[in-house]
C-alpha cells in the first residue's frame, strides 16, 4: 500500500525525510506537489509490533535463565567429579568398564577366542553361500521365463523340409557362380533376427533382376552358418553355391535355378515376422547369458562348500591330535621329562 499526501511546506527535502522517518516506509516518488511512500512487505501495525517485541524480550530472558542454570549445573558436576575421581570411576567410561571387568569379568582364553573366530568365519561363509544360492534361484526363474517365451515364439515357426525334386549344378557352374557372387557389390545382410519372412522376400526381389543373391551373416561359428544356409535353401527354393569367409563375416551365395518360378506370395506364412524374430533373438541371448551365469554360480557354490568341508576336516584333525596328546602344557612336561632322563643316562654312561 502506498500513501500520497500534498505538500504544505516550502522545503520538499524536509517533508520527504520527516515523512519517511515517521512512517518507516520507502520513498517512491517526490515531485512538486506529491510525495509517495511505500510501507513495505514487512509492515506491521503499532500494536502488533509492540507485542512481537515483548515476546522477543521474554524469549531472550528465558534463554538467558536456561543458559545460566546449565552453566551452574556443569560447574557443580565438574567439581563433584574432580572430588570423587580417586574414589569411583565416572559412569559410562572406559575406566568403569575396566573396573567392572576386573571385579566380575572373566578373561577369554586362547582356545575360546579361536573358537569364536571359527564360529564367526563359519557363519560368514554360510551367509555367503545362502546369498549366492538366492541369486542362483533368481537366475533359474529368469531362465525358465526365457525358455517359456522362446517356446511360445518358436511355436509359430514351421520350417520347410528339403524338396524331393532338387535341381543340381555342375562343378564348373558352381565355380563360376562362386566367383561372380563374391565379386557382387549388392548383398543382403543377415542380422541378429536370423531368418524371417522378410529375408525370403528380399531374396526373391533380388532374383527378379539377377540370377545370384549374396547374403552376409556375422555368425562366428561355421556350423551355425551352415545350418542357416540349409534353412534358407529349403525356404527359398534356390541352390546353395558356396559359403565363404569374408572380412564382414560369412558370405552365402545362392543360385535361383534354371527353372525358377516366382511365387505368388513372396513372404512365406510359416516363418516368423520381423518383430517376432527380434523377440526370439533377445530371448535366445537372455537364455544364453543366464545359462552361463547359472554355471558360474553353481561352480562358486561348489567351491565354497568344498572350502568349508576342507576347513572342518582340518579342524577335526587338530582336535583329535589335542585329545590324543593332551594340551601344550602336558606335551612340554613330557618333553622335559624325556630330556632329563636322557641327560641322566648320558651322565651314568660317562
Amino acid at each position: 500500500m502506498t500513501y500520497a499526501f500534498r505538500k504544505q511546506v516550502d522545503d520538499p527535502d524536509f517533508i520527504s525525510i520527516k515523512g519517511q522517518a515517521l512512517t518507516g516506509g520507502t520513498l517512491l516518488l517526490r515531485n512538486k506537489f506529491f510525495i509517495v511512500i511505500y510501507r513495505g512487505k514487512d509492515f506491521l501495525p503499532r500494536s502488533v509490533a509492540s507485542a512481537v517485541l515483548e515476546r522477543q524480550e521474554l524469549t531472550k530472558k528465558i534463554q538467558d535463565a536456561e543458559e545460566t542454570a546449565r552453566i551452574g549445573s556443569y560447574v557443580a558436576s565438574s567439581s563433584y567429579e574432580a572430588k570423587d575421581e580417586a574414589e569411583d570411576a565416572p559412569a559410562g567410561t572406559l575406566a568403569e568398564f575396566y573396573e567392572a571387568q576386573a571385579r566380575w569379568g572373566r578373561e577369554i582364553s586362547a582356545e575360546e577366542r579361536e573358537k569364536m573366530i571359527e564360529e564367526a568365519s563359519t557363519a560368514k561363509s554360510v551367509k555367503e553361500v545362502k546369498r549366492v544360492e538366492h541369486k542362483l534361484a533368481l537366475a533359474q526363474s529368469k531362465k525358465l521365463r526365457a525358455e517359456t517365451l522362446l517356446a511360445k515364439i518358436e511355436a509359430s515357426m514351421v520350417p520347410v523340409g528339403p524338396s524331393d525334386d532338387l535341381e543340381t549344378i555342375t562343378d564348373e557352374e558352381r565355380f563360376t557362380f562362386r566367383r561372380i557372387g563374391l565379386s557382387m557389390k549388392a548383398y543382403l545382410p543377415l542380422g541378429v533376427r536370423g531368418i524371417f519372412d522378410g529375408v525370403i522376400e528380399n531374396m526373391h526381389l533380388h532374383w527378379k533382376h539377377r540370377e545370384l543373391v549374396k547374403l552376409i551373416t556375422k555368425q562366428k561359428t561355421l556350423a551355425f552358418v551352415e545350418e542357416t544356409a540349409r534353412l534358407l535353401e529349403y525356404e527359398s527354393g534356390g541352390i546353395l553355391v558356396a559359403i565363404e569367409r569374408v572380412p564382414k563375416g560369412y558370405a552365402i551365395i545362392y543360385y535361383r535355378g534354371k527353372n525358377y518360378q516366382r511365387p505368388v506370395s513372396l513372404r512365406p506364412r510359416n516363418l516368423l515376422t520381423k518383430a517376432k524374430a527380434f523377440k526370439r533373438a533377445i530371448a535366445m541371448q537372455r537364455h544364453e547369458a543366464l545359462s552361463q551365469h547359472i554355471a558360474e554360480l553353481e561352480s562358486n557354490i561348489d567351491q565354497m562348500k568344498n572350502t568349508g568341508d576342507s576347513k572342518s576336516v582340518e579342524d577335526g584333525k587338530a582336535s583329535s591330535f589335542n585329545v590324543e596328546f593332551g594340551s601344550d602344557s602336558e606335551i612340554s612336561q613330557v618333553r622335559h621329562f624325556y630330556i632329563s632322563a636322557l641327560s641322566n643316562l648320558v651322565y651314568l654312561l660317562t
